[in-house]
């Protein structure tokens, strides 16, 4: 709702997309973002309370959208929007041309100095121990751009990438994407972790051979640091006993605390559990276990006074007491 209780004007911008097998269908950018709306609350009701609109405007909208394009968007069942197979295809285009345009508005912003706006973040539950000296270092240089730090798995960082959603991301350089343009970051150094009462808790240290053996406790198979250590432990025993798979680092440690198993985590995440003397900590004798991470952006984005920025302050960032990629 605008200012005074009066509905918000929708302003009208025209724009031609190639859609559907090559058919050109002119869209009015405001039907668009209606679409937009509708297709990701699935409730018309919904989306005409987050645009600010009644949801008659919605409805109609849709219909005349519908209509442009000369195909149906959505089926009615039960009463509720669900998006049918052309309509998906058109999310995928909204979902792109909406990041397009905020990321003109952004190289606008870039003209002016990078004096304001956002700069959308996503990491894994490990990055973002790292990514904070990143983003601190960014702010104290650019303290009028406002920086969203988002949490997830390592493939929806990859799908938040490349659908523009966020302007850059940490992940794994094992995980690979077509548009996905890289920039080395830092290397996180992985450790064995067990229980105090472990029969290893008074080593410094053990091999892959005899980590071949061992009940380990890791995480779901979509995590980077899961497909890591399979490498490289896969590459040298061919064949690993995974005892649990649990889809947090604070569960495995949770568990390896309990006496289920052992564990191999970043450093970075049992800092405190080592310091308190909760858990335990052994470095892997065999050469390579220091996970790569890189930044991640879309490649179009390349030219982005924005990610040129964050590029260079990331040159600057030396993150204590760990492995940094040169």
């Amino acid at each position: 709702m605008a200012a005074g209780g009066k509905k918000a004007k929708l302003i009208k911008i025209s724009v031609s997309i190639s859609f559907d097998a090559g058919t050109i269908a002119s869209l009015n950018l405001n039907q668009l973002r209606v679409f937009e709306a509708v297709a990701r609350t699935g409730s018309f009701s919904r989306a005409a309370e987050a645009l600010s609109v009644t949801q008659p405007a919605v409805t109609l909208q849709i219909r005349q959208l519908e209509r442009d394009c000369g195909v149906q968007l959505f089926e009615r069942i039960r009463r509720r929007p669900r998006l049918t197979d052309a309509g998906r295809t058109l999310q995928d285009y909204a979902r792109r041309i909406f990041a397009l345009v905020d990321e003109a508005g952004r190289h606008l912003e870039g003209a002016r100095g990078l004096t304001s706006g956002t700069l959308r973040v996503v990491t894994g539950p490990t990055g973002a121990s790292y990514v904070t000296d990143l983003i601190t270092a960014f702010h104290r240089r650019y303290p009028g751009i406002h920086v969203a730090l988002s949490l997830d798995v390592s493939e929806g960082i990859v799908q938040r990438v490349v659908t523009l959603t966020d302007d850059i991301g940490l992940l794994g350089a094992e995980q690979q994407h077509a548009v996905l343009a890289r920039r080395p970051f830092y290397g996180d150094p992985l450790v064995v972790i067990v229980a105090p009462g472990h029969a290893w808790a008074r080593r410094r240290s053990v091999s892959v051979r005899e980590l071949a053996d061992a009940p380990l406790i890791v995480r779901e198979a979509v995590s980077t640091t899961r497909r890591f250590i399979e490498a490289r432990l896969g590459a040298a025993t061919r064949r690993l006993r995974v005892h649990m798979e649990l889809g947090s680092n604070e569960a495995i440690k949770r568990a390896v605390a309990l006496g289920a198993g052992i564990g191999i985590v970043s450093r970075e995440v049992v800092r405190t559990e080592l310091t308190a003397g909760t858990l335990h900590a052994l470095a892997i004798r065999e050469r390579g276990f220091v996970h790569p991470i890189d930044l991640v952006y879309h490649r179009d984005r390349s030219t982005s006074p924005l990610i040129a920025a964050v590029l260079e302050v990331a040159r600057t960032v030396r993150v204590p007491r760990r492995t940094v990629v040169s």
